[in-house]
């Protein structure tokens, strides 16, 4: 049930990347294949946003505690 915890929103995150770079692709004309690699790209690099605004906000958190 733990690994639930984490992958869920991970996977939602890069989905949600994935389908916003792919149709912004397809608006530019791009290719099936070309808008498919720009979705998986974008759901990446969204992922990664995520993770490090997490982190900072983290860290943030526990100097303010601390």
């Amino acid at each position: 049930m733990g690994v639930f915890v984490v992958a869920v929103p991970v996977l939602l995150v890069v989905v949600l990347g994935y389908a916003a770079g792919f149709t912004v692709a397809g608006w530019f004309g791009a290719s099936p294949a070309l808008s498919e690699g720009v979705g998986w790209a974008t759901g990446g690099v969204l992922l990664l946003a995520v993770v490090t605004a997490a982190v900072r906000w983290r860290r943030r958190v526990r100097r303010r505690s601390g």
